[in-house]
């Protein structure tokens, strides 16, 4: 079976980054190899966090590893998330073209974790910029979120037809920008490549769980399906609220039987 590839952070408890995207991927019996560039006990939201960045060298000796042992011949998606140090980006970049060599068809989607309207930039600048530079242009899907959109193009974004412009600047041949503000009390997962436009709608909750863009990312790498990803995600948000984690395997029975969400072609 195709393997994905995903790079992103991983916590001992709770689920976000890996820790989200692999429970999500094995419940929909996708085999994954995952890389964590950082490792620690929780969020960083809750009140105490412990746990330290795994080094670029590292993580290079383990891809030599996997490399040397035949299993990147079948990758059918490499998956770029949270990388905090220009290191840990330039990391991402070589497992793409090493992919690339084995698997050449392989498709590399690109989740561009710098930022949200909340809280601005919270990476580190270089590293965003790295990213900028060097993962954005290697994509063939793009996942920003509004925010990172707007940074990643330059421009401030406060239309429908802003969002979908800057998209079609995007390098990537799909660009799938997330938690777009629709109608009332509604979000909007936006589909962008340069024929068409499409929105997949959800309602808006309060009390959520961190790492459900994660686990979206996820189940959206497996199928690339906007609408079912949607939908999933809206139905684990659903079983979650007011948790302190995501019920990823609780609620699996749910949100794997998931009709796909509303869309609106834009």
């Amino acid at each position: 079976m195709p393997k994905i590839l995903a790079i992103s952070s991983q916590v001992a408890c709770g689920h976000v980054g890996l820790s989200a995207i692999i429970p999500a991927l094995q419940a929909l019996q996708q085999q994954i190899i995952a890389l964590p560039t950082i490792l620690l006990s929780n969020h960083p939201g809750h009140p105490h966090v412990a746990g330290n960045k795994i080094e670029p060298s590292l993580l290079e000796g383990m891809l030599t590893a996997i490399e040397k042992n035949g299993w990147l011949s079948d990758i059918d998606a490499v998956l770029t998330g949270y990388c905090p140090t220009v290191g840990h980006v330039e990391f991402a970049k070589t497992a793409v073209e090493t992919v690339q060599r084995h698997s050449p068809s392989a498709t590399i989607i690109c989740d561009p974790i710098i930022g949200d309207d909340a809280e601005g930039i919270y990476l580190d600048i270089a590293a965003a910029n790295a990213i900028k530079r060097q993962l954005v242009p290697l994509a063939d899907i793009l996942m920003p979120n509004m925010f990172e959109l707007g940074w990643l193009c330059g421009k401030s974004l406060t239309t429908t037809a802003d969002i979908v412009e800057a998209a079609r600047e995007m390098p990537s041949s799909e660009t799938v920008v997330t938690s777009v503000p629709w109608s009332e009390g509604c979000l909007a997962n936006l589909l962008v490549t340069h024929e068409k436009a499409l929105a997949a709608i959800t309602d808006i909750q309060s009390e959520v769980p961190k790492g459900t863009g994660d686990f979206f990312s996820g189940v959206f790498a497996h199928d690339r399906d906007i609408a079912l990803a949607t939908s999933r995600t809206e139905v684990l948000i659903l079983a979650s609220l007011k948790q302190p984690h995501l019920s990823i395997a609780g609620s699996a029975s749910r949100w794997l039987q998931a009709a796909p969400s509303v869309t609106e072609v834009i």
